[in-house]
């Protein structure tokens, strides 16, 4: 076992570490340079750009194939996802990127976007606390904006 997967960085946990070190080993994230990824992702930004969601998620699930670990394709499939109505489907995509990256709180808040979408407005409710006591403040003003939103009969 190589010394990256036994010392979590980045605030990982040592199941992260061995996840995120997993990714970063399959064959996969070594046949295209990082170079070549980017270029593909501008395609894929650019439609998100233009809210065109629904061409930018095969894009982001191939750039996901081949940069496993790379947190902007994983927010940019998750938000596709949740953009197409498959809930579920980006929730466990914003479990990996917080898996992945537990220092980066902005999938929580999506997270809880896609948890009201889905109807479990509890869970929603417990993560959006969560974050509003979270250290950083511009994402604890933004949980606290969506709890009131969500007390809000519809």
């Amino acid at each position: 076992m190589s010394p990256s997967s036994t010392t979590p960085r980045e605030g990982r946990s040592k199941m992260g570490q061995a996840l995120f070190d997993g990714l970063e080993g399959l064959p996969g994230s070594k046949r295209l340079t990082g170079e070549q990824l980017e270029v593909i992702y501008s395609l894929a930004y650019a439609h998100v750009a233009q809210n065109q969601h629904a061409q930018a998620l095969p894009i982001f699930a191939f750039l996901c194939q081949y940069g496993p670990t790379r947190r902007h394709y994983l927010a940019g499939l998750s938000l596709c996802l949740h953009m197409a109505g498959r809930y579920q489907e980006a929730v466990n995509i914003q479990s990996l990127q917080l898996v992945l990256f537990p220092t980066h709180l902005e999938p929580a808040l999506q997270m809880a976007e896609s948890l009201a979408a889905l109807g479990d407005a509890a869970g929603a409710r417990d993560m959006l606390r969560k974050l509003a006591e979270a250290g950083d403040a511009t994402l604890a003003e933004r949980a606290r904006v969506r709890l009131e939103r969500l007390a809000r009969p519809s």
